[in-house]
């Protein structure tokens, strides 16, 4: 054994802790929205999620409000999502996420004025 003895286990303790921050967690009513490198990729979730150093991930839950910014995005936060039933609104109509399916979230009409939340713990302001 050599001076070297320490490297390892530090080693190891970093690949650790750098996978236990990549997985991200997505309930039963939330998906993730995946970008890399500023593209829409895909609908994540729900279950684990692991998330590389190149991706944004925006969490969308049933009940979050957004405003139709495009014949095919929707606004949530500061994301503009792909939605293949926006063309069904007009733009800046407020919608609200009843459910969602295979090819994303299913809306609905709101009365409400979208909010944005906090990427990091999902607070409104």
């Amino acid at each position: 054994m050599g001076s070297f003895d320490f490297v390892i286990p530090i080693v190891l303790l970093l690949v650790m802790i750098l996978a236990y921050q990549s997985l991200k967690i997505a309930n039963e009513n939330e998906r993730f929205a995946v970008f890399m490198l500023g593209r829409f990729m895909a609908f994540k979730g729900p279950g684990l999620v692991f998330k590389t150093g190149a991706m944004k991930l925006v969490r969308l839950r049933v009940g979050d409000v957004g405003v139709v910014s495009g014949s095919e995005f929707v606004r949530f936060g500061e994301s503009d999502v792909p939605v293949a039933q926006a063309s069904e609104f007009r733009t800046g109509d407020s919608v609200r996420i009843l459910s969602f399916g295979d090819d994303g979230p299913f809306l609905t009409r709101s009365d409400e004025k979208a909010t944005q939340r906090c990427p990091q713990c999902g607070h409104q302001f």
